[in-house]
């Protein structure tokens, strides 16, 4: 289906459905807290917010980390912010980062269990018991707190700054794209023709993860755990040397 649709209706629909994800996301707040799930861990609770992480880490196995640019609240404004910050990210930096408050946030997770003698229960609607995240007015001091985070880091560090440095579902994302390639399964990505390449680095300034995506596609495909499948490469590439399909196993870790 991605395939045979026009590119530019195809980039629409993502672009909806992540502005539409924006919008809902005084009510889906608590479900990506990662508050929530340490809240939950210290009372033995299985919370929404860690089913959700489940889902995500489901969903990298075929999907890739597609939910960065086609479901995730944050993607909306990352794409905006890109026109007054344009700077690309030191990527191996910025996954020391995102990785290091990933391992904390993990220790602080299992100790909770740990001190609550393991899990008692699951409760999808923990501390939102109305099923709306922001629910009174208290509530928005701590959405529009997150809000000027995500701004602040993305504005500081650059493209995506903040998805690249403080993600804490992202891990979660790449653990389903490890678990799919241990298991040989084949993933939704970015294959490419090298030989029609042109070197013209469109696709370099597009990418919005700041992936060297020539070099990527000399191997036939984008093999980066940092592709998010926005589909910009695809569409900056002047000769059509890019597209969605299948990647096949023994997929490179870069």
């Amino acid at each position: 289906m991605m395939k045979n649709m026009p590119m530019n209706k195809l980039l629409g629909i993502r672009r909806f459905l992540t502005f539409l994800s924006f919008l809902l996301f005084p009510l889906t707040l608590n479900y990506f807290s990662p508050y929530v799930s340490v809240a939950g861990a210290m009372e033995g609770i299985v919370s929404g917010s860690l089913l959700a992480f489940l889902l995500l880490f489901l969903s990298g196995i075929l999907l890739g980390r597609s939910w960065c640019s086609w479901g995730c609240p944050w993607a909306a404004p990352s794409e905006y912010l890109m026109k007054i910050q344009a700077k690309p990210v030191n990527r191996r930096l910025a996954a020391r980062i995102r990785y290091g408050i990933f391992g904390v946030w993990s220790a602080s997770l299992l100790l909770g269990f740990f001190l609550a003698g393991g899990i008692r229960g699951v409760d999808p609607l923990y501390l939102t018991e109305g099923g709306i995240s922001v629910d009174v007015p208290m509530k928005f001091l701590t959405y529009y707190m997150v809000l000027f985070l995500l701004t602040a880091v993305t504005l500081l560090v650059g493209r995506r700054g903040a998805c690249q440095t403080i993600c804490w579902m992202s891990p979660f994302l790449v653990a389903g794209m490890l678990a799919g390639e241990a298991l040989r399964l084949p993933r939704l990505g970015i294959r490419s023709q090298p030989q029609h390449c042109i070197s013209c680095r469109a696709c370099d300034k597009a990418c919005p993860m700041s992936i060297p995506v020539r070099e990527e596609l000399r191997d036939g495909r984008i093999a980066s755990h940092d592709c998010i499948l926005c589909g910009a490469c695809i569409s900056a590439c002047p000769k059509g040397v890019l597209s969605y399909g299948l990647l096949t196993i023994h997929i490179d870790k870069r």
